[in-house]
């Protein structure tokens, strides 16, 4: 029975091991030294060797032949180990062995002292699938394991293992297998199966592969199914990728704005059965060399390139890096849609006919004139005046001030200056620092800032419908309850959505505050006069009626 190139090709011995050196070294001493963790937790990408040197690992620890790190291959061990036939050693699929009850038999047997080898060793393949149960159930037994147990899991996700659970075991992250290493070994395999391997396929093949052993066999299996010669075109045409040149074809005719040219591209190349998710890989992969190529000393970054495709890339240096990283953007963002189910070629040509097109400028946000801070006057209308004079201190409301008892020589008055003036914003996104502290005056955005707060948190608002608001130049200060006072002072998300809300109405940055009226001294007369204060109040906009007796 045929075997698949994959498996027949499987390394047996650390030896065979590609791409993961570092790994084999560490794993050869810790069994010459006799150093044998209880867990081991192998983690990267599918295809690195995850499992393979696992099934290494445990007939090394297992061999009949102790004078060296190496299983021999030879002994009664290591064949059956190699024909599945020693019960020592036990795979387990943690996609389909998830559940508590399978994880509580593993612990169950882990009790019985091998029949065969020195050591029990239960690879756990995909753990990260484990219910959270399961990980429970396991954690104590890898916490004290019997001394003749040695587990090991594999992964894909490590970020979905526990803590508690990584913390137990010696981690070893497996890395992607350079395609000059996978093409290597791909033309050993193909020399031993009598393939006449082209060099540049196995190049293409290398690149294809992704970094996975598995998937460059499985590509190489494949072309030779079809013919025994297996070339660069002949690869192509089997894993559905394009010829490098439509690449450049492409992006020239985008760079052109010539999106009916890149259009029949993408057309000629479907009609060729060309995958169109791996062409929007591929794509983002060619903007990438490029921007790349823009770089000094970029070329030396590109990987599984022909010596003409450099060429190519190189006659391309001047190519605009943002455009580059903008259709790096665009076909990401298609590929993630391509993931949803959506149509594949109809989000390719929308990514595509997207970058013929002039990018938009940014619009400018300006803001409403009904949001515009205003400086404040002594007027009810809110128009912008000039700096007051010494002269415009009398258009200032009087303040109170402390009586002067008898026979007190009356000290000079200090001269009355105006309230500081509220800045306007110069732009909506520039935030406005405060002023200096001065006599709080009314607050006339305020009425807007409530409808803010009123849109995003209708409790908040709740407190401070019917309030009003003054502003000294440096805090916003507005009439509230003690409770409601307090509750602001202990949670500080309530006092940051108030300034965020005056903020976007004002685009003032300013602190905030509870308003205190000033306390006045008990004279016998009052110190603002009827008139006065019925003017004020009228000019804040409140209906006052006199009725005469």
């Amino acid at each position: 029975m045929y075997r698949a190139l994959y498996r027949k090709w499987r390394p047996r011995r650390f030896a065979d091991v590609v791409g993961q050196q570092a790994i084999v070294t560490a794993l050869q001493n810790q069994i010459s030294a006799g150093r044998i963790g209880h867990a081991y937790l192998f983690t990267g990408t599918r295809g690195t060797g995850k499992t393979t040197c696992a099934k290494i690992f445990a007939k090394a620890v297992n061999c009949l032949d102790t004078s060296s790190p190496e299983p021999c291959g030879e002994c009664a061990v290591c064949k059956g180990i190699d024909e599945g036939s020693v019960l020592d050693i036990s795979e387990i699929d943690a996609a389909s062995n998830n559940s508590v009850d399978d994880i509580r038999d593993l612990r169950d047997e882990t009790a019985y002292l091998p029949a065969v080898c020195r050591y029990k060793v239960y690879i756990i393949d995909e753990v990260h699938m484990l219910s959270t149960s399961a990980f429970n159930a396991l954690l104590k037994t890898m916490e004290e394991p019997p001394e003749h147990v040695i587990f090991i899991l594999a992964t894909t996700e490590v970020q979905k293992v526990p803590a508690t659970i990584l913390s137990r075991c010696q981690r070893y992250d497996f890395a992607r297998i350079t395609a000059q290493d996978i093409a290597g070994r791909l033309e050993y395999v193909a020399g031993e199966e009598k393939i006449a391997l082209a060099p540049p396929a196995a190049e293409l093949i290398g690149r294809l592969a992704d970094g996975a052993m598995r998937d460059a066999l499985s590509i190489l299996d494949t072309c030779a199914g079809v013919s025994n010669t297996v070339d660069e075109a002949l690869v192509r045409r089997m894993a559905g990728v394009t010829d490098r040149k439509y690449l450049f074809e492409i992006s020239d005719a985008i760079a052109a704005g010539n999106a009916v040219q890149a259009l029949e591209k993408v057309a000629e190349l479907r009609q060729q059965s060309v995958d169109m998710r791996r062409l929007c890989m591929e794509l983002a992969g060619h903007y990438r060399n490029l921007m790349l190529c823009a770089l000094p000393g970029g070329t030396d970054l590109l990987t599984g390139t022909a010596p003409e495709e450099e060429a190519a890339y190189a006659a391309r240096k001047d190519f605009p890096q943002q455009q580059a990283v903008r259709a790096i953007n665009a076909f990401g963002s298609a590929l993630e849609k391509m993931a949803r189910g959506t149509d594949q070629r109809i989000e390719l040509e929308l990514a595509i006919f997207s970058l013929t097109q002039p990018e938009a400028a940014p619009v400018a946000v300006s803001t409403p004139a009904a949001y515009i801070p205003q400086p404040f006057t002594s007027g009810a209308a809110a128009t912008v005046s000039p700096p007051p004079t010494a002269s415009a201190a009398t258009a200032v409301p009087p303040v109170a001030a402390p009586a002067v008892s008898a026979g007190t020589p009356p000290a000079e008055a200090p001269a009355v200056s105006p309230a500081p003036p509220l800045p306007v914003a110069e732009s909506a996104g520039r935030p406005q620092p405060a002023g200096p502290a001065g006599p709080p005056q009314p607050f006339p955005q305020w009425a807007a800032v409530l409808e803010v707060i009123a849109e995003r948190d209708p409790m908040l608002s709740s407190f401070l419908q019917g309030t009003r608001a003054y502003y000294d130049g440096r805090r916003v200060l507005f009439e509230c309850s003690d409770a409601f006072r307090d509750y602001i002072k202990n949670n500080k998300d309530v006092s940051k959505q108030i300034k965020e809300c005056i903020y976007d109405v004002t685009h003032l940055n300013c602190f905030i505050g509870p308003y205190q009226p000033p306390k006045q001294e008990d004279s016998g007369t009052p110190a603002v006069s009827v008139d006065e204060t019925l003017r004020q109040m009228q000019s804040l906009g409140v209906d006052v009626q006199i009725d005469e007796k």
